[in-house]
């Protein structure tokens, strides 16, 4: 073998070593201190949590499900997360685009004169015009001997799979709110319900009471009282069709169509879902692994870190290697012989020496965005745990308080039963019919409340435990890359 070609096998597994270290820390996923369970949990409760990718399912309710596939497909924020990470991956592209060498193509022409008698240019001082035809590659590439560019490729990397994650946790959190708001439109449906069952019986009674009164058999003021009372209960039909009508509002915005087309979507009549008596909720060590949040913190905080890496490489030497190729002539005809190729190439080495402290101050505040990143990531976990031990809480006691009030109900209809009978019987007077008939407004009222509250503590459950996304499932506009894990 000739000593040139050892010494260019020897150059080349020189830069293949020296591209390979990468200068700065190498990630290391945060270890954070967790508890081995939830407060407020039994042992059956640390089992995984049912169907957390499709929790709504819990309440077998085919038109909150049909809502739901409605949601996934057209709501707005969803869309905009999605094209976010279309918006990332392009980004991801460009950065890594860097590890390849720019190619590019030219080609000019140019025709020159020069003034007779310039005799500053020798060998130009024929006033004939002069043709100069050019056409060839020029490159350039940046050999990542310090690991700038691997470290960018790793920064970025990091933001897309943030990205990812910011698009399942839209996903959890667009879901949670159409069963919200669902469960607010059913459960404000089941009291206008009782109040305008409530409000028949009251009629019924005052026109008994007017008949008694023609009878002679009851005064003017038992009609008035009684009239009264059904009046200041029809007040409060107005206000409860309003907050029915922003709740279906609400609802259209979730599903991406107007409040009109919410006939089609929303039947008028339904019950409100009732959720299991029971529910699981695991460990906090799943919450890591399952709440899109913490996943993308902890990827927004590989990403940081990566970033040191491409901060402190340009303190370092850059090698870069150009070349050109081409042929050049004054005459097209003799532009492709081989005797008219031109060609450059070779290294070139550059090195800040001297730049007043400004790389070692980008150094410094990268490191401190990553030690942000990092008291962000353990922040979201802490909180994250917060409302799972919080909702689960809630939802045992909503499911007590629901349980209670289907006893007060029951109460409440046999106290009126029995109090208008002794009032037909003249044994009891109008006020105690009145008090009976309120106590049983009420408490038809808070039951559908308590009802409402007990289907909403269960999606506020697995909203806390990041339910309502599938592992592996990106959305249809974005582009998968086999670099953004799933």
């Amino acid at each position: 073998m000739r000593p040139m070609h050892r010494i260019s096998i020897l150059a080349c597994g020189c830069l293949l070593s020296l591209s390979a270290c990468r200068v700065g820390p190498n990630y290391e996923p945060p270890v954070t201190a967790i508890p081995d369970r939830y407060a407020w949990t039994d042992p059956a409760q640390t089992n995984p949590p049912a169907e957390p990718a499709t929790w709504w399912r819990l309440f077998h309710d085919p038109v909150l499900n049909e809502l739901m596939a409605r949601a996934s497909i057209a709501n707005f924020d969803l869309r905009i997360a999605a094209e976010q990470i279309v918006e990332y991956q392009a980004m991801y592209g460009v950065t890594s685009a860097e590890r390849f060498p720019d190619i590019n193509a030219l080609a000019s022409y140019s025709r020159e004169r020069t003034p007779a008698g310039d005799l500053s240019i020798p060998g130009f001082a024929d006033p004939a015009a002069n043709n100069d035809w050019v056409v060839g590659l020029d490159a350039s590439w940046e050999i990542d001997l310090f690991g700038r560019i691997a470290r960018a490729i790793e920064a970025a990397q990091g933001d897309l799979q943030a990205i990812i994650e910011d698009w399942r946790y839209a996903m959890v959190t667009v879901r949670a709110e159409v069963a919200t708001t669902y469960i607010d439109i059913r459960t404000t449906q089941a009291r206008l319900y009782a109040l305008q069952a409530n409000l028949r019986a009251q009629r019924l009674f005052v026109d008994l009471l007017q008949q008694q009164f023609e009878a002679g058999t009851t005064t003017e003021a038992a009609v008035s009282q009684a009239a009264a009372t059904l009046a200041s209960d029809e007040a409060l039909l107005p206000g409860m069709t309003a907050l029915l009508s922003q709740q279906t509002a609400a609802l259209a915005v979730l599903l991406g169509i107007t409040p009109g087309a919410m006939a089609e979507a929303l039947p008028t009549v339904g019950e409100i879902p009732v959720p299991p008596g029971e529910i699981a909720v695991g460990i906090p060590a799943d919450l890591i692994r399952r709440r899109p949040d913490i996943r993308a913190a902890e990827r927004t905080l590989a990403a940081a870190t990566a970033r040191i890496g491409e901060a402190k490489a340009e303190l370092y030497p850059k090698l870069s290697l150009s070349g050109q190729f081409g042929f050049t002539s004054t005459s097209f005809s003799d532009l492709f012989n081989w005797s008219s190729r031109a060609y450059a190439a070779g290294p070139a080495v550059s090195w800040n020496l001297f730049n007043g402290g400004r790389f070692q101050s980008l150094i410094d505040r990268q490191e401190s965005v990553t030690r942000q990143a990092l008291l962000a990531y353990e922040q979201t976990v802490i909180e994250a745990i917060g409302e799972v031990e919080s909702s689960l809480n809630a939802f045992v006691c909503a499911v007590q308080q629901r349980t209670d009030w289907y006893d007060a109900v029951a109460e409440a209809h046999q106290a009126y039963r029995l109090t208008r009978q002794q009032y037909e019987q003249g044994v009891t007077d109008l006020f105690s019919v009145i008090t009976a008939q309120q106590n049983l407004l009420a408490a038809e009222d808070s039951l559908a409340q308590a009802q409402g509250l007990a289907a909403q503590s269960l999606v506020s459950v697995y909203r806390a435990l990041g339910g309502g996304w599938t592992a592996g499932a990106l959305p249809h506009t974005a582009k998968n890359t086999k670099d953004a894990p799933t």
